[in-house]
């Protein structure tokens, strides 16, 4: 039975910046936090679906495994799936050591296309090879929580303008 990767907080978005100064009882929290939850979903997954090294099942394996909970005065952004961690937090050049203890030969998809197989060997571990490129963290969620913060600030300004209207009607 295969395991489930451990659930990563990726990111996190507090109420209180948007609250202003004595409107807490005058704004309700859970439509701000229901709004901001909605908007960064929508924004991250259309995120995946512009990367282009991702296969359309990876992206649609990507964007299953996000859940944004709203919890007392925040929203959190978390996954679980073991392609988040590097994606977030990138990852360094390394060498594959455990490709020796493959029992059978590990396909490799070229730049065209095409599949073949090769084996990793102590040998050819010696001399340097099977090494994974690493690559650098992506800022995609930071982004999204960025956009979403300031589409909700909007929102909570226009809820502040309409009360005001109301009040001085």
């Amino acid at each position: 039975m295969a395991m489930r990767p451990p659930k990563i907080t990726v990111g996190r978005v507090y109420l209180k910046p948007f609250m202003p100064e004595g409107f807490e009882d005058k704004l309700d929290p859970d439509r701000i936090l229901n709004t901001l939850k909605r908007d960064i979903l929508k924004r991250i997954k259309k995120a995946i679906q512009t990367q282009d090294t991702f296969s359309d099942r990876a992206k649609t394996a990507l964007a299953k495994a996000l859940k944004i909970e709203i919890q007392a005065s925040s929203v959190r952004v978390t996954v679980n799936h073991p392609a988040w961690r590097p994606m977030v937090l990138g990852r360094k050049e390394q060498q594959m050591s455990w490709l020796v203890k493959s029992r059978s030969p590990i396909p490799i998809v070229t730049d065209t296309g095409k599949v073949i197989f090769r084996s990793a060997t102590p040998k050819t571990m010696a001399d340097g090879k099977w090494v994974h490129p690493g690559y650098q963290k992506t800022d995609l969620i930071e982004k999204a929580r960025k956009d979403a913060r300031e589409y909700v600030r909007e929102k909570v300004a226009e809820q502040i303008r309409a009360f005001l209207r109301r009040a001085a009607a």
